[in-house]
Parts: structure tokens; C-alpha cells; sequence
């Protein structure tokens, strides 16, 4: 494991010169681990940065948001006091904000053993960090809307159009109808270029910008192009753990399996008797003392009929497939690539987006850069010409090579097609509280249940990046060799899969053998995210009636039917 012994400050902070042992949470308590070198040198590189951008832009800062000078300089003393209080591990403070959120927050703070920076679970601690960066915008309501991180994550979009321009070329022939063998080998590529597409976190980087690279050695012209096919190829022996032929077999059995259920459905088909089932012309529930009474004669009711309860699906209403979505950029762009070629390909016929309601560890997706990938990529102006390799065997009489045209006309079809998805529903973009909450995702139907059974309608959840592999594990520092179900602890509300380049020190599913041997080759391998795993369990909890009544209704449930 790396040895980060020469900045363990034992004076200061009360840590021990050991990694983190085994089946116990990571926390900055153990000085030689990952955890603690991110809460003692990351972070605050990263709050740093973010002090110089308010200092740097200030005038950008205040003439879009319409802040003042005392706004700005509020918010960077609410910083420079947040960065104190994480190097020299102060004690929590309470969130000031009044807000339902907020109020809960505080209450986990409350509830934990430890509340301080370097003692408590390490991903609590970086979660409440970016939860109180956010708390400092609210406090100043000006800056409600501004993104520290707008600046980074737009740069960084920037420097990834071209790797984009050459995967939209490529994506255009595999959304064609095609065999079930070339479907599955798309569906797999695509799946690999999501992974690698992960190593673009402005997080593991402090905020620097990430490009991609070429892997191999060869040198040409056409090696200056950096081609995220390519990379598949020359990473190959990266891929440590490769699900995605699982992934891509069972997904598809599973669609057509829902998309039957559906077809037979008759559940949905009846409702309460109230008011709404007889404005929608549905059949009355035999439980209810009395029929609703029906609208007045010749009278139509006003609006669609009501949807179908959710608390009461036991089969959902349409065949979906989940991304929980980790950077925004490049990595997001990958993640619209295979929900589109899912969608094309009759595979699903729903993706629904989870993204994070608030910034969030610098590059996460939140509803804005979504809406923002989606609108640079229609507007994308890109135009390369890249000289073909010259033939070992050629003569002064051979014809020469046409130059590869790399430009962004694919990419801007493929936009105006996601624009479409959008408005009319087949790409749905969801921010639920519990993604920028502390909990493991083992807790999840204890915090948020709700959320939990919403989960339960897909047909797979990918999980991207490392912050939802490190909840999915329950950021336990687990045996590498053990499972990947065991690993999950119970959470298996749908198949579960995660795409993610290794940038944390805990991982599962490893062959016996295969952690010693990278860590004799490289201490610090699970650091630098130049590894990847693709990983999937398929055992999930049956969807079955809720036994609580749907949050639309608040504590009562009414029915069938929702209003």
C-alpha cells in the first residue's frame, strides 16, 4: 500500500502511521491511506482554487449573478474558515441554512461517533465539505446559482471535443438495427468507452484538467489523434475485472422479460374509486363503500387521466435503464452515447439520468451541465485534418493516403436527437437529495425508500465513477478478492453494475493474487485511475406493492391511482 508516512502529522492530528485495515471504514484516521491524504492535501488544493477563482473572477462572478463585492468576500472568508477547520480537524459544524435538507443533515452530524473532519467515515466528511461549499453560496443569496466549478468543467468539455467528434462518428453505424452478435459487441464497446471515459475527474485531479492520452508506443500521425477506440484496444490489460458481456446478455434478457410483463399487465388497468377513476373511465375498486360521483353530463374532465400509483406497481410502466452519472464532459457525453444506442436499438425504452441537485465534488453532473453538454454538443464547430501513416512498402509512384477528416457533424446530429429525448420523455434527468447525502448505498432504503423502489423499476442501474462504487462498497475497506455481491451489502434493488477507473484504495472482485502483484509493480496503482473494473451483479429484490403509501399523496395512500 502507498506509505504516506513522511506528512503524518501525529502532533496536530491524532492519526496512526498504519493503512486502513481491512472490513473497517476508510477514514483520515489511518495516516498512510487514501483517506487521509485527500483531507490533509487534496481538499484543500481544491478549496484553495476555488478562493482564487472568487479573487480572479470576481467581476465575471458579480455581473452574472449580480453579487456584490461584500458577497464575494463573505463567501471566501466562509471558505478560507472551512479550510481551517478540515486541516486542523475541527469538530463538525451545524448547517445555518433552513431547509428541510439542511435540517436532516444536521441531524446525521448530530447522530455520528465522531463528528470531525479526520475521525469520521471519509466520504461523510468529503460530502459534508461540498455540502457546506454549498451552504456558503446559499447563505449569500446572490450566489444561489453560481458553480465554483463552472469555469473547470466548461475547459474541460472544451479539451474533450475531439476524442467526442470521433466516438460520435463511430456511434452512428451502431444505431442501426443490427444482428443480436453485433449488437452485443456494440453494446460492450460502448460499455469500455464509458469506463474510460472516467478518468476524466477534475476531483482526483484538484481541479486540473485531465486529457486523454494515447497508450501505445507506436509513433505516427495518426497516433497524435487521440481515438477512444484506440484506447480500448491499447488498455486492454487494464480492465482488471470485465463484466460486459454479462452485462450486455443479461440486460437484454431482462428488457424483453419487462417489456412482457408489461404487455400482460391488467394490474394497472383498474383504480380507486374516487373522483379520478371515474374522471379517467377506469373501473371502481371494490373495497370503496361508495362510486365517486361521475363529472356532469356531456362534461370532459379537465387534463390527461391520473397515472397509476406508483406504490402499487409491482411491473413498471415502461422498460428503463438507469445511469447514476459521476463527471460531467466527456464522461456524461459517453453516458448519452450508450442510453442512446440502448434506446435505438429497442433495447429499453426509457434511460433515466441521475444526476446531483447541487456542485458537486468539482465535476459531477448536475441538471445545468447536463442541459449544458447536450445544447455545446448541437452547437459543437469542430474541423481536422490528420495525415494518413505513411506505407511501410510504399514507393515514390504509390497514391498517397486521403488525410482522416475529423469533425464534429455527427456530433451535432446525435445532440439534436438527445435534444428530442429530452423534451418528449425518453431521456429523463432525476436529482434526488440522497445523491449529495453521507449514506453508503447499503442505507439507502433506510434514508430514502422512496428512492430505493424508483430504482426498482429498471431493468439494470450503472453505477459511474468512483464516489458510487466507494458507497456501493459502503466505503468498507473490504477483502479484493470478495464478490462483488457480498461487496454490495444488501443493496440489490435492480441488477447492479459499475463502470470505474480506480482512483480510492478499496476495491472487490479481484482474482486471487492479482492485488499483490499490482502492488508490487506500483504502491500507489489504486490512486491514479490507470485501472478499471466493469462489474456487475444480477440478483435484485422482486418489486412488490409498497408498503408505504406513495409520497404524492403524503401519509395517506388513496389508491390505484395517483393525483
Amino acid at each position: 500500500m502507498p506509505a504516506y508516512d513522511w506528512f503524518v502529522d501525529t502532533e496536530s492530528l491524532p492519526v496512526m502511521r498504519i493503512v486502513t485495515p481491512r472490513n473497517v471504514d476508510m477514514c483520515g484516521l489511518y495516516g498512510m491511506s487514501f483517506a487521509y491524504y485527500s483531507l490533509k492535501e487534496r481538499m484543500p488544493v481544491i478549496l484553495t482554487k476555488v478562493i482564487d477563482y472568487l479573487s480572479r473572477e470576481s467581476s465575471k462572478i458579480k455581473g452574472s449573478c449580480g453579487a456584490s463585492d461584500e458577497d464575494i468576500r463573505n463567501y471566501i472568508q466562509y471558505i478560507t474558515k472551512l479550510k481551517n477547520d478540515l486541516v486542523t480537524n475541527k469538530p463538525y459544524d451545524l448547517l445555518k441554512v433552513d431547509s428541510p435538507e439542511a435540517k436532516r443533515w444536521n441531524e446525521w452530524i448530530s447522530a455520528v461517533d465522531s463528528p470531525s473532519y479526520f475521525l469520521n467515515t471519509w466520504v461523510f466528511t468529503e460530502c459534508y465539505v461540498y455540502r457546506r461549499l454549498r451552504e456558503g453560496c446559499e447563505l449569500n443569496k446572490t450566489l444561489e446559482k453560481f458553480d465554483p466549478f463552472d469555469e473547470q468543467k466548461a475547459q474541460s468539455f472544451t479539451n474533450s471535443l475531439e476524442p467526442m467528434c470521433i466516438v460520435a462518428e463511430k456511434l452512428t453505424s451502431m444505431l442501426q438495427p443490427s444482428d443480436k452478435d453485433k449488437r452485443k459487441a456494440d453494446f460492450m464497446t460502448l460499455l469500455k468507452i464509458c469506463l474510460w471515459s472516467n478518468k476524466c475527474d477534475l476531483s482526483l485531479s484538484m481541479g486540473e484538467q485531465v486529457k486523454l492520452k494515447n497508450e501505445g508506443v507506436q509513433k505516427s500521425p495518426s497516433r497524435d489523434v487521440i481515438d477512444p477506440f484506440q484506447m480500448i484496444l491499447d488498455l486492454k490489460d487494464k480492465i482488471l475485472v470485465d463484466d460486459s458481456a454479462k452485462i450486455a446478455d443479461q440486460v437484454v434478457v431482462r428488457a424483453e422479460n419487462i417489456a412482457k410483463a408489461i404487455e400482460g399487465n391488467t394490474t394497472l388497468k383498474k383504480c380507486s374509486c374516487n373522483r379520478l377513476a371515474t374522471a379517467a373511465g377506469l373501473p371502481l375498486c371494490e373495497q370503496d363503500e361508495k362510486p365517486a360521483e361521475a363529472p356532469p353530463e356531456g362534461e370532459v374532465p379537465e387534463g390527461p387521466p391520473p397515472p397509476p400509483c406508483p406504490a402499487k406497481f409491482t411491473v413498471p410502466e415502461s422498460v428503463m435503464f438507469d445511469i447514476v452519472c459521476d463527471n460531467a464532459g466527456y464522461e456524461l457525453f459517453t453516458d448519452l452515447c450508450l442510453a442512446h444506442f440502448l434506446i435505438s436499438q429497442k433495447i429499453v425504452q426509457k434511460v433515466r439520468f441521475h444526476v446531483k441537485k447541487i456542485p458537486w465534488f468539482v465535476s459531477d453532473v448536475t441538471p445545468v451541465d447536463f442541459q449544458y453538454v447536450i445544447s455545446s454538443c448541437a452547437k459543437g464547430s469542430y474541423r481536422r485534418e490528420v495525415p494518413a501513416d505513411p506505407k511501410p512498402d510504399a514507393t515514390e509512384d504509390s497514391a498517397e493516403e486521403p488525410p482522416r477528416i475529423i469533425s464534429s457533424d455527427s456530433l451535432q446530429q446525435l445532440a439534436s436527437t438527445w435534444e428530442t429525448y429530452v423534451q418528449d420523455g425518453t431521456f429523463v434527468v432525476m436529482c434526488d437529495d440522497f445523491w449529495t447525502s453521507p449514506h453508503v448505498y447499503k442505507d439507502m432504503k433506510k434514508y430514502d425508500p422512496d428512492l430505493y423502489r424508483q430504482l426498482q423499476y429498471a431493468t439494470c442501474v450503472l453505477f459511474k465513477g468512483d464516489l458510487n462504487y466507494r458507497k456501493l462498497l459502503g466505503e468498507r475497506n473490504c477483502n479484493p478478492t470478495l464478490g462483488f455481491e457480498p461487496a454490495l451489502q444488501g443493496f440489490l434493488p435492480a441488477p447492479i453494475a459499475a463502470c470505474r477507473t480506480v482512483k480510492a484504495d478499496l476495491i472487490c472482485g479481484l482474482p486471487k493474487g492479482k492485488w499483490e502483484q499490482l502492488n508490487k509493480i506500483d504502491e500507489k496503482w489504486m490512486e491514479k485511475g490507470d485501472y478499471g473494473v466493469i462489474q456487475f451483479c444480477g440478483k435484485c429484490e422482486p418489486l412488490k406493492v409498497s408498503e408505504r403509501p406513495c409520497p404524492m399523496y403524503g401519509d395517506t395512500c388513496k389508491g390505484v391511482v395517483c393525483s
